[in-house]
């Protein structure tokens, strides 16, 4: 083989080589790209997830505080029955 063959066929060569090394970086590019999305997904759905679990605490404690207030509504009442008030009256006057 002549020398400027060999050196074109060497150059071929080490293009076609460098065209594959670029695929392959790119397709990892793309396999990381694709697991970051999928981590960042899974992230999302998990964020939504305790989300709703917080909301569903929070009524939570938004019920208790109302059974709460009702008892202390009612504590109220207790020192009346002392000062002798009637069954009929306590009931009209606890809350509903």
């Amino acid at each position: 083989m002549k020398p400027e063959n060999r050196e074109k066929s060497q150059n071929a060569f080490a293009s076609v080589r460098g065209v594959f090394k670029t695929a392959i970086r790119s397709a990892s590019a793309s396999e990381e790209i694709m697991r970051t999305a999928k981590f960042f997904t899974n992230l999302d759905g998990t964020m939504k997830s305790t989300h709703q679990s917080m909301e569903k605490i929070i009524a939570g404690m938004v019920q208790l505080q109302e059974r709460n207030t009702q008892m202390l509504d009612t504590l109220h009442i207790i020192p009346q029955i002392h000062d002798g008030l009637k069954l009929e009256e306590l009931v009209r006057l606890s809350p509903q």
